[in-house]
């Protein structure tokens, strides 16, 4: 288990959770685990509230504890992925991928564009490790912040803010620019 520097080792039976009201930051002691992190070892992913280990934690959150996976996603700070150890993870990851062709009628009725808006939307789109991780990381990111200003795609018509380092842009992807190109040629 990855300790961080600023906390003291978790132990058995030191999963007393901190004051529902005090703000929990990424890496604070949270039960039996850490604020923000999914702990996983050989033996399955660490619960935070009882401190068992299991393969499928967000069914035994539902059993055990009865709350649902995006419950205890939002409790513990955990970011939106399936709470199922790495091993029963590339299990499913490689039957959906054998059987995807053979769903025609998933096929036809997918919507990619509404899938990820309603993903989005949801209440636990980002979790606080994952908006650390991209405040550090912008810190470090030279000319990748926004200019500031608007620009009209010529093609589509969408709104967008370019880049600092980027060059003048007509269009707001590589598709609407290929789609303009094809057209005047």
């Amino acid at each position: 288990m990855t300790v961080l520097p600023s906390q003291p080792p978790l132990g058995q039976g030191e999963g007393a959770r901190p004051e529902e009201n005090a703000e929990m930051n990424v890496g604070h002691r949270d039960g039996f685990g850490r604020y923000g992190v999914l702990d996983e070892d050989a033996d399955g992913l660490l619960c935070h509230d009882c401190g068992r280990r299991f393969v499928h934690l967000g069914l035994h959150a539902w059993k055990g504890h009865g709350m649902t996976a995006a419950e205890y996603r939002q409790a513990h700070g955990l970011p939106r992925t399936g709470l199922v150890a790495s091993a029963i993870r590339a299990t499913l990851t490689d039957n959906a991928r054998r059987t995807y062709a053979t769903k025609s009628a998933f096929i036809r009725a997918r919507d990619p564009r509404r899938a990820s808006a309603a993903h989005r939307s949801g209440p636990d789109f980002l979790s606080p490790a994952g908006l650390a991780a991209i405040r550090a990381s912008n810190h470090k990111k030279l000319g990748t912040t926004r200019r500031g200003i608007e620009v009209t795609c010529e093609w589509c018509g969408n709104v967008f803010c370019p880049l600092t380092g980027a060059h003048r842009r007509r269009f707001c992807s590589r598709s609407c620019a290929s789609r303009h190109n094809r057209r005047q040629a």
